[in-house]
């Protein structure tokens, strides 16, 4: 009786697991046709509009990585930290208030923490460790700086609504949201400590001595840690930005603040817990128009 319930429970499992790579599979291939749709709308959105323009912006990244459900030691604590974000768009005029606005954007995320966390222990001391202090765990806890810096190519493909406000509508405010997939171009963990301490735990009172510290890790931590290989390299999400433009007597300057977040997790593994990518974004900007839509045209 044991053995099948057992049996019946792993089958539900598994039905449930496929359940949500479908569900999964299917919000990627939407997200994929919706913008290859939009790709291929632009030739003839070209010949249709008189309304063009192309343009450069750049600013801050203020990226967090935000621990998934199987949050543990090694995903959690993390905040901000700031990172460049800068790319290039194209504006294709739709109507006199909606246009639809591709992008190609170079965006800095990650996080970092600077508490009590996680080390992992040297593989040639991991069973002299596990002697010494009676324990199972192929890690310790110490104080670190460490900063994850995770650089994505991004793809969104927006839907922008502007609205003329003020001086005799030059300035005018804008909204524009949609999805995007994103490519990771680098990902490494820089890691920190001066004046190593070390613990068996997250408690400050299980600090182990300083001699064997220094025997197993030395006194100081410096290094850098390719952490690409164990991360997804595409990722898909939304994003989005509310902003003001200027219309100068050719091309607009534009300032805005938005935002992206990541649906899929980064790790590939379990062992570390689950992280999503996400960042805050501050922009500023100028395009140029490639072709006028001529006075009193719709």
């Amino acid at each position: 009786m044991s053995y099948c319930f057992k049996k019946q429970q792993q089958q539900v499992f598994d039905k449930y697991s496929l359940d949500l790579f479908f569900i999964k599979d299917k919000i990627m291939t939407r997200i994929l046709l919706y913008c290859i749709c939009c790709l291929c709308l632009f030739p003839s959105l070209s010949r249709a509009q008189k309304d063009i323009s192309i343009g450069l912006k750049g600013g801050l990244s203020i990226p967090n990585l935000s621990a998934g459900e199987t949050k543990n030691d090694w995903n959690k604590d993390y905040t901000s930290r700031i990172g460049p974000s800068f790319g290039v768009f194209a504006e294709i005029g739709l109507s006199r208030k909606f246009s639809l606005v591709p992008e190609l954007i170079f965006s800095g995320q990650g996080g970092k923490r600077n508490t009590v966390q996680p080390m992992t222990v040297p593989e040639q001391y991991v069973y002299l460790f596990q002697t010494v202090f009676n324990t199972d765990k192929d890690y310790v806890f110490a104080n670190l700086d460490n900063v994850s810096r995770i650089n994505f190519l991004q793809l969104p493909i927006h839907l922008k609504f502007s609205q003329p406000i003020a001086l005799q509508k030059k300035l005018s405010v804008y909204l524009q949201a949609g999805p995007y997939i994103g490519y990771m171009v680098s990902g490494k963990q820089i890691v920190k400590s001066e004046n190593l301490r070390v613990y068996t735990t997250p408690d400050p009172q299980s600090e182990i001595d300083p001699q064997y510290v220094k025997g197993f890790f030395g006194s100081s931590v410096d290094t850098v840690i390719d952490a690409k290989k164990d991360l997804y390299h595409w990722n898909y999400g939304v994003s989005g930005a509310l902003g003001f433009s200027y219309q100068m007597k050719k091309g607009k300057i534009i300032l805005e603040g938005g935002g992206n977040y990541g649906f899929r997790y980064l790790q590939k593994g379990d062992d570390h817990g689950k992280n999503r990518i996400g960042a805050g974004v501050v922009m500023l900007g100028y395009s140029y128009p490639l072709c006028f839509r001529k006075e009193g045209e719709k």
